[in-house]
């Protein structure tokens, strides 16, 4: 199967602005066109990835309507039976459980594919799609508790949300400037701190090299996350991409970091060009990191390199709001085609875009064939020369 680069999986009825995987083959997506009467729906909707003619489709299994609220921004977790789920709607914070369902095969909704295929008079059998299964699984998306998390004067808004690490509480932060940390699953405040101000003089501490200073001062950093080490199950790296704070006529570079999470000092750094960053992930075995830009370009590197392994310039028309890595696990790799990387990348333009390179142990074997016919073409040179 050759990697899937930049390739459409799907196309929504609403703009995206969040992204998470749901075990090893299905993932939602969420976001909508908020309190504007346009009739853009504000939405969460999970899919299911599956091979079919050694090609990634997707399937939407369900939605659940947000009402007037556009999400904007999300997390999830697995507590060993049932996924859930934190969103920022406008100034609250939402929160849902999606608990597996199975449900007989007629009940399934419809999927855009088969909508295509009937527009084009195909059949099931011409599709090669019909599947032998009776039941499916599907996801019941249940409303739990909502709580307001911002409390700006002017414009309040819910810009991020992450779970802690054992899932007993939940850190939401704002346009205010205050990161608060709730407790779970009842959404009872337990800490709140002023975290950002409007000033930027504490940018130049954050900055990978001290004769950049001058640059580095007109930057910050909006986008940071966390990534297991590979082939570690308790050590983390911190990530952040710094992006300019103004756009010039001639644009700066943004750079992507590797700091040691316990000195907070930069380990190493990389450019990743003019183009703006926009959203960072990290794979689930800490060996990747996506990256999306404002001009909808994506990018994956590696992640104790820093070195960029691969680039799909404009993947999408508009701006990559979000990227998110399938696992890594034997599982999903049998739904993705068994490639070294499935990354998901979405955008306000509507769609959903899948990313994948070929295995690294590919790459050796391509790289052995071509360097044992060079070394033959060599020696029938060599041996053509000297007349052997």
């Amino acid at each position: 199967m050759a990697p899937q680069k930049g390739t459409l999986l799907s196309t929504t009825d609403f703009p995206l602005y969040a992204v998470r995987s749901l075990g090893d083959r299905h993932f939602l997506v969420a976001g909508g066109g908020g309190q504007a009467k346009t009739g853009v729906p504000n939405a969460v909707e999970i899919y299911e990835l599956k091979l079919s003619d050694n090609k990634v489709l997707s399937a939407s299994l369900c939605r659940h309507d947000t009402g007037l609220q556009a999400v904007m921004n999300c997390d999830t977790f697995y507590d060993g039976r049932n996924h859930y789920l934190a969103t920022g709607q406008d100034d609250e914070c939402h929160t849902y459980s999606l608990k597996y369902k199975v449900v007989p095969a007629e009940k399934q909704p419809e999927s855009k594919e088969a909508k295509v295929r009937k527009r084009k008079g195909e059949t099931e059998n011409s599709s090669k799609e019909k599947s032998n299964d009776t039941k499916h699984i599907t996801f019941d998306i249940e409303p739990m508790k909502h709580v307001t998390t911002d409390f700006a004067k002017d414009g309040s808004f819910q810009k991020v949300v992450r779970f802690g690490a054992d899932h007993s509480i939940l850190a939401t932060g704002g346009a205010d400037g205050f990161v608060r940390v709730w407790q779970y699953p009842d959404m009872k405040k337990i800490y709140e701190v002023k975290a950002h101000f409007k000033t930027v003089h504490f940018v130049t501490d954050c900055h990978p090299k001290p004769f950049l200073k001058p640059l580095f001062f007109c930057l910050f950093c909006p986008i940071f996350q966390y990534g297991l080490i590979e082939g570690s199950k308790a050590k983390f790296s911190l990530y952040t991409l710094s992006i300019p704070s103004k756009r010039s006529s001639k644009p700066s570079p943004c750079y992507v970091t590797l700091w040691d999470p316990s000195t907070f000092k930069p380990k190493k750094h990389a450019s990743t060009g003019t183009e703006v960053s926009s959203s960072l992930a990290v794979s689930d075995d800490g060996i990747y990191l996506g990256v999306g830009t404002i001009s909808g370009s994506v990018s994956v590197y590696v992640s104790f390199s820093l070195q960029r392994l691969y680039h799909v310039k404009e993947a999408h028309s508009i701006f990559v709001t979000g990227v998110e890595f399938m696992p890594s696990s034997e599982g999903s790799r049998a739904v993705t085609g068994g490639q070294d990387f499935t990354l998901l990348s979405i955008s306000a333009d509507n769609t959903i875009k899948i990313h994948q390179v070929a295995p690294r142990g590919s790459y050796s074997a391509a790289w052995l064939v071509v360097g044992t016919l060079a070394i033959i073409y060599a020696i029938f040179w060599l041996m053509s020369s000297f007349g052997i």
